[in-house]
């Protein structure tokens, strides 16, 4: 799958792209990474970052856990 990021200068545009995700012609996702982000971003190791792509590769691929199973296990511990 290929991945591009675009800036939407025209609402009318913002409206066909929406279009084209309900009708499952193309994804969506909305990343509002700003300067200080990328910023932090670089300021990772390169295994920091590489850890930070493998654990989404392993969520992306199944292996994660839901938010409400990890946090009731959590609650239970810290009681």
């Amino acid at each position: 799958m290929e991945s591009i990021t675009i800036e939407i200068l025209n609402p009318k545009v913002k409206r066909l792209l929406q279009n084209l995700a309900d009708l499952n012609l193309i994804a969506i996702s909305q990343n509002e990474a700003t300067s200080e982000d990328l910023k932090q971003w670089d300021l990772l190791t390169k295994e920091q970052q590489e850890g930070i792509f493998d654990a989404i590769e392993s969520v992306k691929s199944g292996k994660g856990k839901p938010h409400n199973e990890v946090m009731d296990k959590l609650k239970k511990i810290y009681k």
